[in-house]
């Protein structure tokens, strides 16, 4: 029996080290998996007392009963005149323990405490690994690739396997089996059959992780990330600021000629990063997070929409390729971004100016000319500016020169002469 109980306790060590699992839960597992196998063996309401020597591996296990007069159930209690044969010592109301080998319990038994201990034992394992990776949410893993299907990938992280779902593939990039791979722990959940490991590679807190890791001023606080919006593969928006006026923000992240955040590049398949320094004033914050594009100004259009004016030749930059530049920087300032170009916007302004500009006030025009045109509905100078040429001559009467002085007279000083102005000799 000590040699079968030692046995036993060295494969207990065995499932342990294996298991990852505290050695005193598997004892403890041991013991209770026993005391099933007994009331198996001896019926339901059958007490034990389970001994397991962790030095030894020395097993003992006793069937506990009652010592009463009149036995009424045969599982818990034994007679006092049966008790007396065993030891003349016995009164009503002791415990009588009588010793039991594993081999007592039958095979039966012995098979259902290895099934019982092998059930606790895993599921021991598995909220470990839970507890474990349930810390690391928010945390880079690395693994190697085994599987890659349409919608999803799935990694090897060496205890357990994780998934990276859909949602988080970059479709910038290709994945191939056997190869290594890096991916922050975006959630853990418990499924019946233990842990289920969700990674991604297109969550922002992959991109801050990269960032602490790379940049010492953010791993020791100095520089704090305040925000990250990305479009995974293509570009990707940060925004921090630092508690030490004496550092640049902008050029320790980037680092010299760009050598820290190209590392953080890299490893995201060459996805673009704006490091930008963030702002409390929206309207600073806004025009900062349309870099790379240079904004002339930022004018607020009612809550959460405002209007950026750039110069004609970043507007390119400022829409940027499918609309990503200024649709993360509306995220980034959780603000619907307009663009514009300075030319469209001053024209804008020009046309509103002489749209407020009454015909009865214009000077040096004629009077009756300026009742005929109120007349006719020009009521300002906008409406006469934009109507046809041809319109003009025909509701008012007069000869193309009389429109030509007309139109010169009303146009802003500097302004050229629009292709419907009637041309001389026509």
């Amino acid at each position: 029996m000590v040699n079968e109980a030692n046995l036993i306790i060295e494969s207990m060590k065995a499932i342990a080290r294996a298991r990852g699992v505290k050695f005193d839960y598997v004892i403890q597992s041991l013991s209770e998996a026993l005391s099933s196998g007994v009331k198996r063996k001896f019926g339901k309401n059958t007490e034990s007392e389970i001994s397991v020597n962790k030095s030894t591996g020395e097993i003992k296990i006793y069937v506990v009963k009652k010592v009463v007069d009149d036995v009424t159930d045969p599982e818990t209690e034994i007679s006092l005149q049966e008790a007396l044969v065993k030891k003349d010592s016995y009164k009503v109301g002791d415990t009588f323990r009588t010793s039991v080998s594993i081999t007592d319990l039958g095979r039966t038994a012995i098979e259902m405490v290895k099934q019982t201990l092998t059930q606790k034992v895993s599921e021991a394992e598995r909220n470990r690994i839970l507890a474990e990776y349930e810390k690391k949410i928010g945390e880079i893993v690395k693994g190697i690739v085994k599987v890659v299907s349409r919608n999803e990938i799935l990694v090897d992280l060496g205890p357990v396997e994780a998934v990276i779902p859909n949602y988080g593939i970059m479709r910038t990039e290709h994945y191939r089996l056997d190869s290594p791979i890096r991916a922050v722990v975006h959630r853990v959940d418990r499924a019946q059959w233990g842990p289920k490991i969700i990674l991604s590679r297109t969550d922002p807190k992959f991109l801050e992780r990269l960032l602490f890791y790379e940049i010492p001023e953010i791993k020791d606080g100095i520089i704090q990330v305040i925000k990250i919006v990305r479009e995974p593969g293509v570009r990707a928006k940060v925004a921090v600021q630092t508690i030490d006026p004496k550092i640049d923000p902008i050029g320790a992240c980037v680092g010299y000629r760009g050598s820290r955040i190209q590392s953080v590049v890299k490893e995201l398949s060459g996805e673009r990063i704006d490091v930008i320094q963030w702002s409390k004033e929206p309207t600073i914050q806004v025009s900062r997070s349309l870099s790379p594009a240079k904004v002339k100004q930022v004018i607020g259009l009612g809550e959460g929409h405002v209007l950026a004016i750039v110069p004609d030749d970043d507007y390119s930059k400022a829409i940027g390729k499918n609309g990503v530049n200024v649709d993360l920087a509306s995220r980034l300032c959780e603000v619907d971004i307009e663009i514009k170009k300075v030319s469209e916007y001053e024209k804008e302004m020009k046309d509103k100016e002489l749209a407020q500009t009454k015909i009865e006030d214009v000077k040096g025009l004629d009077s009756k000319l300026k009742k005929a045109l109120i007349e006719k509905g020009y009521t300002n100078i906008l409406v006469v500016l934009k109507a046809p040429v041809d319109e003009l001559k025909f509701l008012l009467s007069l000869d193309d020169e009389a429109v030509s002085k007309l139109l010169e007279t009303l146009r802003p000083q500097g302004e050229q002469e629009p292709e419907n102005a009637p041309q001389e000799g026509s």
